[in-house]
C-alpha cells in the first residue's frame, strides 16, 4: 500500500513539474505560402512543423502574419519568442540566435523536358538563349537579380509561371521548388512529370526560428525547439506533415 502511494505521489510531481514548465510561444512571420499560410487550417508547413516540434516537449504556439519589414523589426525589439522562416545572414545574426533549420529552399530553374538534352548549366550566360519567367518580389540571388542580360519576364504567381511554361510563352521559371510542387499538384491539366528541375540551384536557402538576442531566454527556447524537432524528425512525424503539403 505505501509503495502505490509512493507510486502515485511521484507520478502527480511529475504531471504537476510538466505542467509548470509547459508555455506558450508567440511567433511572427509573414504569409509565404505554403511555408506561412493564413488562410490554411494549419496555417502552413513552417507553422505546423514549429507547432508539433513544441508540442513534443509539451508547449503551444501562437502565430501572428504582419508585413516582413514589420515581423523582422518587432521580433529584433524582443516583442515576439521568436521569427518564422527567417534565413540566416551576418547582419541577422548581430540581432538575433538562430534555431536548427526547419526546410531547407531552393530556387531553381524549372523547364520542359521536350526543350533540353540535359538538366545541367554551367552559368547564367548559359541562359541568355532563353526567356525567364520570375516573380517581382521573390528573393533569388544577387548574381541572378543583377544580370541584366538575361531576358526576364515578369509573372503574378507560381500559377501562371507553370501556365506560361506550357504554353511555351516562357522557357525557363525561375521558382522556388517547394512552392512549385505545391502548386502544379493542384493543377491538374499540367503534368510535373513534363517538366525538369535544372541544376544547379539559384540559391539554397535554410528556413530558421530567429530569437531575439534582447530576449533573457531565448537560447532556452531555441533549444526546447532544437530537441522537439529533432524528435518530430526521428518518430517520422515531419516527414508526414511534408507529405501533407508537398507530396512527398
Amino acid at each position: 500500500m505505501m509503495k502505490r502511494a509512493i507510486g502515485i505521489a511521484v507520478t502527480t510531481l511529475v504531471l504537476i513539474s510538466s505542467q509548470v514548465q509547459a508555455d506558450t510561444f508567440h511567433l511572427v512571420t509573414a504569409p509565404f505560402k505554403p511555408f506561412t499560410n493564413p488562410d490554411h487550417v494549419k496555417g502552413g508547413f513552417l507553422v505546423e512543423v514549429a507547432r508539433q516540434a513544441l508540442k513534443q516537449r509539451g508547449h503551444e504556439l501562437t502565430i501572428d502574419y504582419r508585413p516582413w519589414p514589420r515581423a523582422l523589426a518587432e521580433a529584433a525589439k524582443g516583442k515576439y519568442d521568436g521569427l518564422l522562416s527567417a534565413f540566416y545572414n551576418d547582419e541577422r545574426a548581430r540581432s538575433f540566435h538562430f534555431s536548427a533549420p526547419l526546410n531547407t529552399t531552393k530556387m531553381v530553374f524549372v523547364g520542359l523536358r521536350e526543350n533540353f538534352v540535359g538538366a545541367r548549366y554551367k552559368s547564367l550566360n548559359d541562359l541568355k538563349p532563353y526567356m525567364i519567367g520570375v516573380g517581382r518580389k521573390w528573393a533569388y540571388s544577387p548574381a541572378f537579380e543583377s544580370n541584366s542580360e538575361l531576358r526576364k519576364n515578369v509573372v503574378k504567381d507560381e500559377a501562371q509561371g507553370i501556365q506560361l511554361l506550357f504554353k511555351k510563352r516562357i522557357d525557363l521559371f525561375a521558382v522556388n521548388i517547394d512552392q512549385y510542387h505545391n502548386t502544379i499538384a493542384k493543377l491538374n491539366e499540367y503534368d510535373v512529370l513534363k517538366t525538369l528541375v535544372m541544376e544547379p540551384a539559384i540559391s539554397i536557402n535554410d528556413q530558421h526560428i530567429a530569437a531575439s538576442r534582447q530576449l533573457p531566454k531565448s537560447e532556452q527556447f531555441l533549444s526546447e525547439f532544437n530537441t522537439g524537432l529533432a524528435a518530430l524528425k526521428a518518430n517520422g512525424g515531419y516527414a508526414k506533415i511534408r507529405s501533407t503539403f508537398f507530396g512527398f
